[in-house]
């Protein structure tokens, strides 16, 4: 039939699910838990509390609150595009996703980042250069997988982020990362800035990145997945050195893009010296003011 789920499922596998970063995964949530519950059922009749229960299922086969989110969110994808392709009017169901601690706390050392680069580029030039180009400006994965050469300017030393998860903004290179710049500006072919050696997009840091870090010991012996070195630990890294080194959060989070400042305070506990140290001036400040009225 033309008008059940496991039909538009149909539609997101052959239409979209090869564009998506892991299909495999896609496909094992629909056949284990999506499928089995509401595969037979019509699109419209599809309603808030059938996505409320399948969550209780979920749930109820110990699943994590990031599978269940998983869980959820394939269903919502498909139900999107159903209604983006006129598979059917919609409306889209209320969909009540748990909450998710993702909130990496790890960051690299200074002995740490050193050993993880030295590995990187014994194994590759391009990570190399890609991991000394996150851990000198910050950006996320996909900012940097998506820049283009016009979006450095090599006079004013910056590079331009735009259409990202966040407003477009203007990070300042340090020498560093101008070098890495220079270096692809004048191997560019049109493309992207970085690319493969085949000249292709990146769309993900992958194994080549993950057995350097494991070759390095860097999580050895850590559960928590979210103490765990990935690629987007070198943002992290260069948001907790700022911030160590003095830097005010409210420019950090300009520099990182963070559309409410409240994503930065995490970097606060790096930096309590720097409260200590506005207090001290403020009372020097009155004092100097008394002294003068004397």
């Amino acid at each position: 039939m033309n008008n059940t789920l496991e039909f538009a499922w149909n539609l997101y596998r052959d239409l979209k699910l090869s564009s998506v970063r892991k299909p495999k995964t896609d496909i094992r949530v629909w056949e284990m838990h999506i499928a089995p519950y509401l595969g037979a059922k019509e699109l419209g009749s599809v309603k808030s509390i059938d996505v409320l229960l399948l969550r209780k299922k979920a749930e109820a086969k110990g699943l994590s609150p990031q599978s269940v989110h998983h869980v959820l969110g394939l269903l919502r994808r498909i139900l999107r595009r159903a209604i983006q392709w006129e598979v059917y009017p919609g409306p889209l169901p209320i969909f009540d996703m748990p909450r998710v601690n993702n909130d990496r706390t790890r960051f690299l050392t200074r002995e740490e980042s050193v050993i993880l680069l030295a590995e990187l580029k014994r194994r590759s030039e391009l990570w190399h250069d890609l991991s000394l180009f996150a851990l000198s400006t910050g950006l996320r994965s996909g900012e940097i997988f998506n820049l283009l050469p016009e979006h450095i300017n090599l006079s004013a030393k910056t590079v331009a982020i735009v259409d990202t998860k966040s407003d477009n903004r203007v990070v300042p290179l340090n020498r560093a990362a101008l070098q890495i710049a220079e270096k692809y500006l004048a191997r560019n072919t049109g493309s992207y800035l970085f690319t493969t050696i085949y000249g292709n997009k990146i769309v993900f840091a992958g194994k080549l990145y993950r057995r350097a870090v494991d070759a390095c010991g860097l999580n050895n012996g850590i559960q928590d997945r979210r103490q765990r070195v990935v690629f987007h630990t070198l943002r992290h890294t260069f948001a907790s050195w700022l911030v160590q080194g003095g830097t005010a959060l409210v420019v950090v989070s300009q520099l990182l893009g963070h559309s409410d400042i409240k994503m930065t305070m995490r970097y606060a506990h790096l930096a309590p010296h720097q409260g200590q140290e506005a207090v001290a001036f403020l009372n020097d400040y009155m004092q100097n003011s008394v002294t003068s009225r004397l």
